[in-house]
């Protein structure tokens, strides 16, 4: 049986260099992450690449993307930083949008019910309780003032 490439040379056979970002085109994850086998586990590739070129990756960090670009591998688009500083650089460039409609952990409402009670004739303070919501935000959906997607 013939011994296993090494993985930084099936790594970057994997790897589309380009001006910009230089891009995974091999396995991704369902979040656009590259994804290289290593024996029995599955590495991400951007963490591979930024621990080649940075050093090992610091306790209680994570690698992310300058670019924000998930399938980029290029060292300098990748740096170290805190779940809290990846989330504050994802903010910064508005990328995080909280969850809308009934996708949102706080809807109380499905898209359904929303309709409904646009078109519902009775009193906010009746279509409120039977629905568990306060008659000002009944009035807010009928206005299109929240829901506005629906």
């Amino acid at each position: 049986m013939a011994a296993a490439r090494p993985i930084k040379e099936r790594f970057w056979e994997k790897v589309a260099k380009g001006e910009g970002c230089w891009l995974w085109t091999a396995a991704r994850s369902k979040a656009g992450y590259g994804q290289i086998g290593q024996g029995n586990r599955v590495l991400y590739a951007h963490r591979l690449s930024a621990e080649w070129a940075h050093g090992p990756i610091p306790a209680g960090s994570e690698v992310c993307h300058s670019c924000d670009n998930p399938a980029c591998v290029r060292p300098d688009h990748l740096f170290y930083g805190t779940h809290a500083d990846n989330g504050a650089d994802a903010a910064s460039k508005r990328r995080m949008r909280p969850p809308r409609g009934e996708a949102s952990p706080k809807a109380k409402l499905t898209e359904e019910q929303v309709a409904a009670i646009r078109g519902d004739a009775r009193t906010t303070r009746a279509i409120g309780r039977d629905y568990g919501i306060s008659n000002r935000h009944v009035s807010a959906i009928k206005r299109g003032e929240v829901w506005r997607d629906i």
